[in-house]
């Protein structure tokens, strides 16, 4: 276990027996985050993988919009989705085709597929989820005779059949990976000036397109959707570069997006050089590290006076990896990730999901003899969502702990403290023999009269399934993904608070807990 030096001023202080004492504000501090957008928990569908996900107009997939409609039920708000992926740059449009999608497969078993043709049949999965704003992904990569043809007929079918569903449209994926490996788009002298000149046509065609036949509709871009802050593979290649350039400077460009993996499932490695659970995911200092950069990028962007957003994101790419990003412990990053995302002033986050993909929330249709599941990851989105509630007006502020494997938060509702959000990321697997616990004693202003606690709880930090959130499983195989108390004693567990103001809370090693003050 790493333990790190925390300067003088902390708000956490170390007390005998392990435990520990954090005094929390009852006021949002100087330093707490701007207001959090109530979608700030968002989706990113992989192309190939939406009609799988959403299913279409006539046969909607209930699973996925039941647990879309329990996030909303939380905030207030749908997530936004964004359609896209390395996928959307292996499709082609083709008007009179009748299927909604047809894909080929380089490989059995691969997890994308090396072509993706797709029919207008294909945008009543757009209508399956009504009431929800999309961002469609559209084609860069196609350099073929009949490339504005393409974007032509794509736009016009999409505004048509979206309407004020269209929130934006996003040209290309990750194409800073273009003049070279692993895509090879373009060829290896293709320039970041090439790039910013070919997508200011692509997309003045695309938005001509939507106004001409879609009056109203927007015609606004997710730009540059490059695949990190500045990868060292691919320098000069970084978003702050491309605006420079002149990406932008036709007015379309309305939310700058860029991508964020903490580690990558290959030899290739960015970030941190782990992908063990504890090093990688249950690490606060990891998720620092990994969010940093895009925190100091949008600080050096903020004269273009547009939201910042990780439009792609998950934890480990290549589509995650077994034992890793499919149990608990990736839970715990999930909500240590939104949570520090948003105090930071980062305003979406869109968790990558598709078919098959190790690190995806759930997984919508029967694959083999698989039924559809509730993965672990969709409870640390609900956890996150809990915290941050409903309220236009929540702050988020980080409380400094000691340790790498622990991690806590203050949620603010018009500036007055609301909630208090702790994770104990030591790892303890389903089958350790004994399960270390950690003592947190909270020192809260006046005022508050007690608390209600609910936890995030599994077996262990290794456990894909038996995962709860305030006592209540949103698992499949119980009600197709809606709340489903399982856990009595845990639904409506009250703690009291002692004169001096002292709240005392226990947190077993690989799980969290909600603090909500009354």
């Amino acid at each position: 276990m790493t333990i790190r030096l925390l300067p003088f001023a902390v708000l956490a202080s170390l007390v005998a027996g392990d435990g520990l004492f954090i005094s929390v504000p009852g006021f949002a501090p100087g330093h707490a985050s701007e207001a959090v957008p109530r979608d700030l928990t968002s989706f990113s569908i992989e192309f190939s993988s939406f009609p799988d996900y959403a299913g279409n107009k006539s046969d909607p997939n209930h699973f996925s919009h039941a647990l879309l409609s329990n996030l909303k039920d939380i905030t207030g708000v749908s997530s936004k989705i964004r359609v896209g992926g390395t996928t959307q740059d292996h499709a082609l449009f083709y008007p009179d085709q009748v299927e909604a999608i047809k894909l080929v497969f380089e490989e059995p078993g691969a997890d994308q597929p090396s072509t993706v043709q797709y029919g207008p049949a294909y945008f009543s999965t757009y209508q399956a989820w009504e009431g929800l704003e999309f961002i469609h992904g559209f084609n860069f990569a196609f350099n073929g005779t009949s490339d504005r043809e393409q974007l032509q007929s794509v736009a016009m079918a999409a505004c048509t059949s979206m309407g004020d569903g269209l929130y934006l449209s996003e040209v290309g994926n990750e194409m800073d990976f273009a003049p070279g490996w692993p895509n090879y788009y373009r060829p290896s002298n293709w320039t970041m000036g090439d790039y910013v000149t070919e997508w200011t046509s692509k997309s003045n065609l695309i938005a001509q397109t939507i106004e001409d036949n879609c009056p109203g509709v927007s015609t606004g871009f997710v730009a540059p959707s490059f695949i990190w802050t500045n990868y060292t593979g691919r320098e000069p290649w970084s978003p702050a570069e491309a605006f420079r350039l002149g990406l932008g400077d036709n007015g379309l460009v309305k939310e700058i997006g860029v991508h964020n993996y903490m580690n990558v499932d290959s030899d290739t490695r960015f970030g941190v050089e782990g992908e063990d659970l504890q090093e990688l995911l249950m690490n606060h200092s990891s998720v620092i590290g990994s969010v940093g950069p895009h925190v100091e990028l949008a600080r050096n962007l903020s004269y273009l006076g547009l939201p910042y957003v990780l439009s792609e994101t998950n934890s480990i790419a290549g589509q995650g990896r077994i034992n890793t990003t499919d149990v608990m412990g990736d839970a715990l990053w999930v909500v240590d990730f939104t949570l520090w995302v948003g105090a930071n002033n980062i305003k979406r986050i869109h968790f990558h999901q598709g078919t098959g993909y190790r690190y995806a929330s759930w997984q919508p249709v029967t694959i083999n003899t698989t039924q559809p599941t509730t993965r672990p990851p969709y409870y640390g989105h609900i956890m996150a969502s809990r915290a941050l509630g409903n309220s236009n007006d929540t702050r988020i502020v980080n409380l400094p702990l000691p340790r790498d494997t622990e991690a806590a938060y203050a949620i603010y509702e018009k500036d007055s403290l609301a909630r208090i959000a702790i994770l104990n990321m030591e790892e303890s697997t389903s089958s350790a023999t004994h399960r270390a616990h950690r003592e947190y004693n909270l020192r809260l202003p006046k005022g508050f009269c007690g608390a209600k606690v609910e936890r995030l709880m599994a077996a262990g930090s290794d456990s894909r399934t038996g995962i709860t959130f305030g006592g209540i499983s949103y698992d499949y195989e119980l009600a197709g993904g809606k709340p489903v108390v399982v856990d009595e004693t845990s639904t409506e567990t009250h703690l009291s608070i002692a004169e001096d103001g002292r709240l005392r809370l226990t947190l077993p090693a690989s799980s969290g807990a909600l603090v909500t003050l009354f």
